[in-house]
């Protein structure tokens, strides 16, 4: 399986038939030492079963998780039609240029960028958006064009917030809403490992371009102001720049005409007001879904449209954008999620799970080392695969039994689990966000990587010691 992702072949279709596999050899294999839980479908023939469980989890996952992660989907590609996404990045980047100094600048570049994908969940997306706003303000301050890239690039390594699918999957998979699992768990661990990516950043660019002879006294102005009015050769993967060139042309045609309202900045932040606003630790006698929350702020988004163009057709148009964006996430993220629980399920029925549970207990392996081992795997699956999904999708159903044989909550070990998919991706040279990234820089992105590599580990080790420490805070303090 891992061969075939890391040639390009499609994920889906990998670990659909891994799973498929899989729960047909334990049908005809001995000893396979698991029993099929009870909640699995039943149709009277075991080999239909097999098949038929994917449709179960068609009908559980995609009614249930699926329809949260189509919901935000929906609500991105919506911001992204009528501006509101332009808007905020736009209104966000103006303090920037206000400070004087190009690498605390470059460093602050990221915490903005996090910071903003917890309403742009697109890593891919965000980092497009910051290519257009940050990027040359970066280097009309002198700033090498590597530098600038490795820290865009890494806007997104951290998948927080409710609007992210990854988030979702951990809170589901740790048995609690994902109000509580961002707030209580994700965001305390989240701000120690970005201040350590933040001053990473500023000494690892800093030491790169001093090495290179890129820093901002020798900057090459020339090419610095041929790069402004459009005249950037694109040194290396041409066509990667062209296509990603087409792509931000198609997203400023789609954001509609003219330049959106300053306010509209506002309106990305309504689904996590809402979520905040009405969760267990403030208003507690209304529950609101994640999918109920986008749906709201998209209809918002809808009613600014038609108020500001005067037009009920204008509405029409920008709500159909928000079904679009359900339909994309099914096609790339549910599906997926479905693949990889297909993928677990027969890894488990094999014993595979059972084997790793026996085999740490043997070994006297605690919560850390398996957590550190699962967590590594994931790392460096993201980096060859380049993808910050398919590696937490296929292992996280696995994270609540392994958790159990270990004494300790699936909370504990899903969240490192989930945050380590996505430091992989930023050191991936085969990830989209990196791709597209250099696509638009002129740079390589094996030079990108180079850049953002150090910065990732040094986040990871972070991320490990944090979330122990924290773990421990949460479990003997706070619960």
């Amino acid at each position: 399986m891992a061969y075939l992702i890391f040639k390009r072949y499609n994920p889906q279709t990998v670990l659909l038939f891994a799973g498929l596999i899989m729960l047909g050899l334990a049908i005809v294999l001995p000893d396979t030492g698991v029993v099929r839980p009870e909640k699995w479908p039943n149709t009277g023939n075991a080999l239909l079963d097999v098949f038929d469980h994917v449709r179960f989890l068609f009908s559980t996952t995609g009614a249930e998780l699926g329809l949260i992660i189509m919901a935000v989907g929906g609500f991105s590609l919506t911001m992204e039609k009528i501006g509101a996404s332009e808007a905020l990045v736009r209104l966000a980047v103006k303090p920037l240029s206000k400070i004087n100094k190009p690498y605390l600048v470059l460093s602050c570049t990221y915490i903005l960028a996090q910071c903003l994908c917890l309403i742009i969940p697109s890593a891919a997306g965000l980092a497009m958006l910051l290519m257009v706003t940050v990027y040359p303000l970066l280097r009309g301050m002198g700033i090498s064009r590597l530098s600038a890239a490795a820290v865009i690039a890494t806007g997104s390594c951290l998948d927080l917030g409710p609007a992210s699918s990854n988030a979702n999957i951990a809170a589901k998979v740790s048995g609690m809403s994902v109000q509580e699992y961002f707030i209580q768990y994700q965001a305390p661990v989240a701000l120690v490992v970005m201040a350590v990516v933040m001053l990473s950043h500023y000494f690892t660019q800093r030491y790169f371009d001093r090495k290179e002879g890129t820093m901002p006294d020798k900057a090459d102005w020339a090419d610095i102001e041929a790069e402004r009015r459009g005249a950037n050769p694109a040194q290396a993967a041409p066509s990667t720049a062209a296509a990603t060139a087409g792509t931000v042309a198609k997203t400023a045609e789609v954001v509609g005409e003219g330049v959106p309202p300053t306010w509209y900045a506002l309106i990305p932040f309504t689904p996590l007001v809402l979520l905040i606003v009405f969760s267990p630790f403030v208003i507690t006698t209304v529950k609101m879904p994640v999918a109920t929350a986008m749906l709201i702020s998209a209809m918002i988004g809808v009613i600014a449209e038609m108020l500001r163009h005067r037009s009920f057709r204008q509405a029409g148009e920008v709500f159909k954008v928000f079904f679009e964006g359900m339909g994309r996430q099914f096609t790339n993220i549910v599906t997926l999620i479905v693949a990889a629980q297909m993928f677990a399920a027969g890894l488990t029925q094999l014993g595979f799970i059972e084997t790793i549970i026996n085999a740490s207990k043997g070994a006297n392996f605690g919560a850390i080392p398996i957590t550190i081992v699962l967590t590594l795997i994931i790392l460096l699956a993201a980096v060859v695969t380049g993808s910050g999904n398919a590696p937490w999708f296929a292992f996280s159903p696995l994270a609540p039994e392994v958790a159990q044989s270990v004494g300790v909550q699936p909370v504990f070990m899903a969240q490192p689990m989930e945050l380590a998919s996505g430091l992989g991706r930023s050191m991936s040279p085969v990830a989209g966000v990196v791709i597209a990234v250099a696509g638009l820089a002129g740079v390589n992105p094996m030079d990108i990587v180079k850049r953002t590599a150090p910065v990732m580990v040094a986040a990871y080790i972070t991320m490990i010691i944090s979330s122990m420490v924290w773990d421990y805070i949460a479990s003997t303090i706070l619960i």
